[in-house]
């Protein structure tokens, strides 16, 4: 079971993406917008107690900070660290930021920028080793700017990302060669979150720096913000207090057979080789003194030396169709209340979250031991700051978003990973009447305006997603507000990929259930003129059969052993090809035997199933030996 699972192991990160727009969360369906201000603090703390109690069930411990400009509005810290051992979570409890950490490399690059020491703009293959990217399908320049979008077109990468064992870490340049995903989308062109990306960006930083990517950020960001009880490193060696008071959190998930208990998952350590992407970990008042810094005006802010540096990070770096921001600078944007800005992080044990509103000058962060939390990142949003919305229009002109959709943040698409691309998850969208209907939780969509369509889901929530066009004005994809674009496929596409792979795996089985025949009837040919016919028909079925052997390697470990080129991919990839030649010399040999064969049917059969072997080889690139 195991191995089946993790042929789904990096559609599941993407589902997972997804699940944040369209999972029902019943605990705040009702309205329950509030107007944030110093003044009323006693009614927002009492907001966030009645929500917390609303969900103690499902929340060992959990710890919110509220805060009005540089002023607290509340602090708030609930739960058990250890419930097990009865320790109570407190101001010194630390918790793993995960992808919240992400803004710690993109405020240090801008923090260069401002120093005229890298360029937003640049190639990034500027300030790295020669040779470093060797994962790229396109030419074109990945800029520093693509990275922070997640827009450099890289696919996801799930290997060798982290580990239990401390003793696998490595540094953090080898770890982002030995895990270098293609290259699945041109820069610029589609937002694909990254894990790998954001940590290329925290080498960058490292290699225009001159210092260790961990060494910079305690240097330049835990120093100036006074955050003494936040480490950078996995091993966190950079910080023993924290190393120590990580020791006694232990960290919960629901419970697959009862959903209103916990599971504990001890204190479930994973060592990030990625750092820069997601393994900061510290207190909720030091990730507070961060966020708040974020907060300032941009002339009064302490991560920067020039006035407008924080404004232009906070700046749109993409945007929808209609100018509505996006991503400003790795910050995403989500249109609740006045806008949100910030970001969220999840890692093995621990959930985070941090988000800012920037009108208003209000914010709130967020820690928890709960793996993969929804309840307070996608409640606590709506509970502070009201409702999300995007404008609606009339007089537009409908555009036709029927079709087939595949998600950006993927995993297949190049080399031999191509072949897993129909096993990914994919949304089919079907006009009804002068709607659409639509998959995964999606009851209803209906286009409310030139850029923006709103989804209705089983529950009755409702989310946007912006019609991203080309240049033909064709629909190219449905970009989310959350870090991922479903990107439109072909239907001659998605029909030939099926076909092809439907009839790659046809025809190996066939194949090996002829050899199973083969292999049986071998014994009445003993001795007989067709003896030497029948034993090259076994032969090329026993080909065939090493081919199933190794397509079934491929399904169950591809994300194992394919990333960055190595050399069981290698060997994998030319073992392939020579099975299907094998299969094919000894088929053709059938055919000049000069003794007519008892059933050439048979034979036909068996030589249209290595000729589909051979196309499906050509199709599903897995000729490719030398890597991606």
């Amino acid at each position: 079971m195991k191995r089946i699972m993790k042929i789904f192991l990096c559609t599941a990160l993407a589902v997972i993406t997804v699940a944040a727009a369209i999972m029902p969360i019943c605990a705040y369906a009702e309205e329950t917008s509030a107007e944030v201000s110093y003044e009323n603090r006693a009614e927002i703390e009492q907001k966030i107690l009645d929500f917390i109690e609303e969900n103690k069930e499902a929340t060992p411990a959990v710890s919110i900070t509220v805060f009005d400009g540089n002023q607290d509005i509340c602090n708030l810290i609930y739960g058990e660290a250890n419930i097990e051992e009865g320790l109570a979570a407190d101001e010194n409890t630390v918790y793993e930021w995960g992808s919240v950490s992400k803004l710690l490399a993109w405020t240090s690059a801008m923090q260069l920028y401002e120093q005229g020491k890298l360029d937003l703009e640049e190639d990034i293959r500027t300030y790295l080793p020669s040779g470093f990217l060797k994962n790229c399908t396109y030419d074109d320049p990945i800029t520093m700017i693509d990275l922070m979008n997640h827009g450099a077109g890289f696919q996801e990468t799930v290997a060798k990302i982290e580990s239990e064992d401390i003793n696998d870490l490595i540094p953090l340049d080898e770890a982002l060669k030995s895990t270098a995903p293609a290259q699945t989308f041109r820069p610029g062109e589609t937002v694909s979150y990254s894990n790998w990306s954001a940590a290329l960006g925290g080498y960058v930083v490292s290699r225009v720096s001159g210092m260790d990517y961990a060494d910079y950020v305690d240097e330049n960001i835990f120093g100036r913000l006074g955050m003494e009880k936040t480490s950078m490193r996995p091993d966190m060696s950079d910080n023993e207090w924290v190393a120590e008071q990580r020791k006694n959190l232990h960290c919960y998930m629901e419970s697959m057979e009862n959903m209103n208990s916990l599971e504990d998952q001890g204190e479930c350590r994973r060592y990030i080789n990625l750092y820069p992407a997601g393994s900061a970990c510290g207190t909720i008042s030091d990730m507070a003194l961060f966020a708040k810094a974020l907060l300032c005006d941009s002339k009064d802010c302490p991560l920067f030396e020039k006035d407008d540096t924080l404004d232009i990070m906070l700046s749109p770096s993409w945007t929808f169709a209609d100018g509505t921001p996006r991503i400003c600078h790795g910050m995403f944007y989500t249109p609740i209340g006045d806008g949100l800005y910030g970001h969220g992080g999840n890692t093995a044990g621990c959930s985070a979250d941090l988000q800012l509103d920037l009108k208003n000058k209000k914010g709130y962060v967020m820690l928890t031991n709960t793996e993969g939390d929804r309840i307070y990142s996608s409640g606590l949003p709506t509970l502070l700051f009201g409702e999300e919305s995007v404008p609606t229009e009339s007089g537009f002109t409908k555009t036709d978003i029927s079709g087939h959709y595949k998600i950006g943040r993927s995993c297949g698409g190049v080399g031999i990973l191509k072949i897993m691309s129909p096993f990914e998850d994919n949304l089919k969208i079907s006009a009804s009447g002068n709607d659409f209907t639509g998959e995964r939780g999606i009851t209803k969509i209906t286009q409310i305006s030139d850029t923006f369509v709103e989804a209705e889901l089983i529950n009755g929530a409702k989310h946007y997603y912006g019609i991203k066009k080309n240049a033909d004005g064709s629909v190219f994809a449905l970009e989310s507000f959350q870090a991922v674009d479903f990107v439109k496929q072909s239907s001659t596409g998605y029909y030939t990929d099926m076909v092809m792979l439907i009839l790659f795996a046809a025809s190996l089985a066939v194949m090996s259930v002829m050899f199973i025949v083969h292999l049986i009837c071998l014994r009445k040919f003993k001795n007989q003129p067709t003896a030497a016919f029948k034993k090259s028909e076994l032969m090329a079925t026993l080909a065939a059969l090493a081919i199933v052997i190794e397509f079934v390697v491929v399904l169950t470990n591809s994300y194992q052993l394919f990333y960055g080129g190595t050399a069981v991919y290698a060997v994998i990839c030319i073992l392939f090809c020579v099975f299907a030649l094998a299969e094919a010399v000894m088929l053709v040999r059938c055919h000049l035997n000069s003794e007519k064969p008892q059933s050439r049917i048979l034979l036909n059969i068996e030589t249209a199933c290595s000729v589909l072997t051979i196309v499906g080889i050509m199709y599903w690139s897995i000729y490719q030996f030398w890597g991606f």
